[in-house]
């Protein structure tokens, strides 16, 4: 409900019909809070407690209890929408439709069938729609008042990753599957792993299915099976298999590997944890926009006339830091430091991809304008260590903020003018 509506109901409980004795009246919605500047209906309220009473486990709850407890938690959203609309803080029409667009896509779907999919569940698509631009406001509000108060420290992080906790959470797990051609006399042994090895090339090739085979598929004479093991580390794996599992990229088959029981396949499927290896390149560029002073071939013009001046001899750097008008690296003399693929628009990765160590490339244009660039250097990189760091800083950024936020709740409730009418 809006604003105004509300601030009418604070004035007027129910219209007069008086037109007639026998005309009834019709009661608006009640008040049951009213919270600083604003209010909340019974409807809202009735609206909520529909939603939550979808879940099975709201229903155990006292229905006394249930109500307190919801609308206490309208309050905070109350107050907290009061204190974004205060801030000025608002969410575009273009961030709330792309995060439409993301929980749609999760649930394997396009926006469209996303909200006819809302719509056959009896769930209106505005009323959703309006729900996440409150979640995304509300989200906003606390991160900007609350990251301030977060701080963790390197000795915080270090402490997490000897831990027992950040020691599961770094650990190698492996989803690996495991296929067995029997062999119950060394005569067969020849002729299983055989059929081990062309089952290995069907598989590599996409002809066959690791799945199926492992469900006791009947394959020259012999009667498979296997199992699936599901996310492990390498020490709860038998010990046969733990011993290969660092010859195994992540969606390959192993060779036939032979135990008293016949010839194993393995198959891993995916991987966590472990040594993160990246290819980097590094690269600097300089950088030359259009503008409304000049136009896109004026802009061509100088990055080309920027090159001779290369191919001539002189420097990059000094060039660089006259000329590039990209504040982020023309101070570094165009330097962007070492990055993977993925990080730059494709045009100018496709630029880097091509260019030998050194070699400077002739300007090409991407969405930003005409650039110059010149690869400095290749190499593969150990991000294992940081990747960590990373994961064991937002686990416990993830508690602070729960803490702080819950203690930041409290106070702004402790703070606000509230009056709950009767229920």
């Amino acid at each position: 409900m809006n604003k105004q509506l509300k601030q009418a109901i604070l004035g007027c409980l129910f219209p007069l019909l008086a037109l007639t004795a026998q005309a009834e009246y019709q009661p608006l919605d009640a008040i049951v809070a009213i919270v600083d500047d604003d209010v909340i209906t019974r409807s809202e309220l009735n609206e909520r407690l529909q939603q939550i009473l979808q879940n099975e486990s709201a229903r155990k709850i006292p229905e006394a209890e249930l109500h307190k407890q919801v609308l206490n938690r309208l309050i905070l959203e109350n107050l907290q929408m009061q204190m974004a609309q205060r801030a000025g803080i608002s969410i575009s029409d273009e961030r709330l439709t792309q995060a439409l667009a993301n929980i749609a896509e999760r649930n394997g779907l396009s926006l469209d069938e996303f909200r006819q999919k809302l719509e056959a569940d009896g769930i209106a698509y505005t009323d959703f729609r309006e729900q996440i631009l409150r979640d995304m406001t509300l989200q906003q509000l606390q991160q900007a008042h609350l990251r301030r108060r977060i701080q963790i420290t390197d000795q915080e992080v270090d402490n997490f990753l000897q831990s027992a906790e950040g020691q599961q959470m770094t650990a190698s797990r492996y989803k690996l599957s495991h296929l067995l051609i029997p062999v119950t006399s060394e005569a067969d042994a020849d002729k299983a792993l055989a059929t081990a090895n062309a089952l290995r090339q069907q598989l590599q090739q996409g002809k066959a299915s690791f799945s199926k085979l492992i469900k006791g598929a009947q394959v020259n004479g012999f009667t498979l099976s296997g199992a699936a093991f599901g996310w492990q580390e390498k020490q709860s794996l038998p010990s046969l298999f733990a011993e290969n599992l660092d010859k195994l990229e992540k969606g390959s088959y192993s060779a036939p590997i032979r135990s008293g029981a016949g010839w194993h396949l393995l198959y891993l499927e995916d991987k966590q944890g472990g040594a993160q290896i990246v290819h980097q390149y590094q690269v600097r560029h300089i950088l030359i926009k259009p503008s409304e002073v000049r136009s896109d071939e004026q802009a061509k013009a100088q990055a080309e006339d920027i090159y001779q001046r290369l191919e001539n001899g002189e420097d990059f750097t000094l060039l660089a830091k006259e000329y590039s008008e990209d504040p982020g690296s023309a101070l570094q003399g165009g330097d962007l430091g070492w990055s993977a693929t993925g990080s730059f628009v494709p045009e100018f990765e496709q630029t880097m991809l091509t260019l030998q160590v050194n070699e400077i490339s002739k300007p090409f244009k991407t969405q930003f304008g005409w650039h110059i660039m010149q690869k400095l250097g290749e190499r593969d990189y150990d991000i294992t260590q940081e990747q960590w760091k990373n994961r064991a800083y937002q686990t416990i950024f993830e508690r602070k903020f729960d803490e702080e936020l819950e203690s930041w709740l409290l106070k702004i409730r402790d703070e606000a003018f509230v009056e709950i009418k009767e229920i």
